[in-house]
């Protein structure tokens, strides 16, 4: 997987190529509004655009804290219906491995996303996510 990204000490974004998809690996949820913006609007939608992106897997599953209401409010407004325009058709999730407030931070946002458009999938690893669209994506 090619490295497209990285909030330092928060979160990388990968690409796989095999399955046209953008992998957010989450540390922490402690970010600002700016640097998320940057990572996810900015970057990861122009990487993703350009290579003709169609799923988006944010792996949660050792990530502590949460995201700010600000932000949980942009994904939901700016950030699902941009996936949608730029032919993202499939948002998976992976929830964090101890249930807690991040838990609740991964499904706030992500149950706005069925509303954007967007196909809503949890899975329990990244493996899960690449083996489903491998079996699903020309559905």
């Amino acid at each position: 997987m090619e490295i497209i990204q990285k909030i330092p000490k928060k979160m990388v974004s990968t690409w796989n190529s095999d399955v046209k998809a953008i992998v957010d690996t989450w540390t922490t949820y402690n970010v600002t509004l700016d640097e998320f913006k940057k990572a996810i609007l900015i970057k990861g939608v122009n990487f993703s655009k350009k290579h003709n992106g169609i799923a988006w897997i944010v792996d949660s599953s050792n990530a502590v804290g949460v995201f700010s209401q600000e932000i949980q409010e942009f994904i939901r407004s700016i950030v699902f219906p941009t996936f949608v325009k730029n032919n993202i058709k499939f948002f998976f999730t992976i929830k964090p491995k101890i249930y807690g407030l991040t838990s609740l931070t991964v499904g706030s946002y992500a149950a706005k996303a069925g509303s954007a458009g967007l196909k809503l999938i949890d899975v329990h690893s990244v493996d899960d996510a690449i083996m489903w669209i491998k079996k699903h994506a020309n559905d």
